[in-house]
């Protein structure tokens, strides 16, 4: 075991009353100097894909991308590896079960989680490790010693994110409303005290994605990597960010 912080989720509590030994710890990259990872959840279609990906795009040596594992099967243009990491079920339930996911859930029928690896792997580079996970990971990785920071993006509307997800062509009916009943029961849990840290509401994406930076202290040096603001060198008020709509 790399020495370093514990790794504490409710399963790798588990896991380590069942070996009787430590399962897991954070390599020392992910205990130095990198900013805090930054979680990002939301119901399906709400555009967080979106987000992440012109992050990455405009800032490249500063956000790492950790690739998820799911057994689902991968859609249209996507890339094993790059969007996630396509696992056998038995494979994946295997490495649960050794300890080796921070989060995993099932969602929609599959497994979906975070490696272990796949957090170090960016934060050993020195970047700012960013996760793209469901608000039952997001349950999880608030349980362990990772400290992050939780932002949730919703919709203006369930009507709209309901009209997102019909216009991606990629599922039955069905599968839509499974993702609608889904999307009902996040969006309920985003209000749950103490989860997540701000609410980006996703009701224009050029303006969501300008809020988000805010929120991440890309545009304003004067503010540190939680979007609080710097007076004197210390944090005044935190803030969240909603649309205009919803502030109204």
């Amino acid at each position: 075991c790399i020495s370093g912080m514990m790794i504490d989720t409710p399963f790798v509590k588990q896991q380590r009353k069942i070996k009787g030994s430590e399962v897991v710890s954070w390599s020392k990259g992910v205990l130095g100097v990198a900013q805090k990872p930054v979680v990002i959840s939301g119901p399906s279609g709400v555009g967080k894909g979106t987000l992440i990906a012109k992050l990455m795009k405009e800032y490249p040596s500063k956000f790492g991308f950790s690739v998820s594992h799911t057994t689902r099967s991968p859609r249209v243009k996507e890339i094993d590896g790059v969007h996630y990491h396509f696992a056998g079920r038995s494979k994946m339930e295997q490495d649960i079960s050794e300890g080796e996911f921070l989060e995993f859930a099932h969602v929609h029928g599959n497994l979906y989680g975070t490696s272990i690896e796949a957090v170090e792997s960016v934060t050993d580079e020195g970047k700012r490790c960013i996760l793209d996970i469901d608000v039952q990971g997001a349950r999880s990785v608030r349980a362990s010693s990772l400290e992050a920071i939780f932002i949730f993006v919703c919709p203006p509307s369930f009507e709209e994110l309901e009209k997102r997800l019909r216009a991606r062509g990629t599922e039955t009916e069905e599968q839509i409303q499974k993702r609608l009943r889904n999307a009902r029961a996040e969006l309920d849990q985003s209000n749950s005290p103490g989860l997540f840290d701000h609410l980006l509401v996703n009701d224009n994406l050029e303006a969501c994605y300008e809020n988000l930076k805010k929120l991440l202290s890309l545009d304003d040096d004067h503010k540190d990597s939680d979007g609080c603001f710097i007076e004197d060198g210390k944090a005044t008020a935190c803030y969240s960010i909603m649309s205009k709509t919803e502030s109204e």
